[in-house]
């Protein structure tokens, strides 16, 4: 898993009897992850994950469930199609 946290990195790599906020957060990924063979989360900067910070900072501000099975949200158009230029082989 890629964040521009680098705190939240930290926090994963040396969550033993953590006080932090997030720690329930923390116990959540560790319990939804415990079946894969591997798990990691790395740090990356904000630029290299432009979609996912524009997903979290657009739950902060609901106060409900969003999914998007079928149709891209409007604002992560721009984000999407940006980072798929960024990334096709020519």
């Amino acid at each position: 898993m890629e964040v521009d946290c680098l705190e939240m990195v930290n926090l994963w790599n040396t969550r033993h009897n953590s006080r932090s906020i997030v720690d329930p957060i923390l116990v959540e990924i560790g319990e939804l992850v415990s079946d894969f063979s591997l798990f990691v989360i790395q740090h990356v900067l904000r630029s290299a994950n432009v979609p996912a910070h524009l997903c979290a900072k657009r739950a902060c501000t609901l106060n409900v469930t969003e999914s998007w099975l079928e149709d891209n949200p409007g604002f992560l158009l721009t984000s999407l199609l940006a980072d798929c230029r960024e990334n096709a082989f020519v």
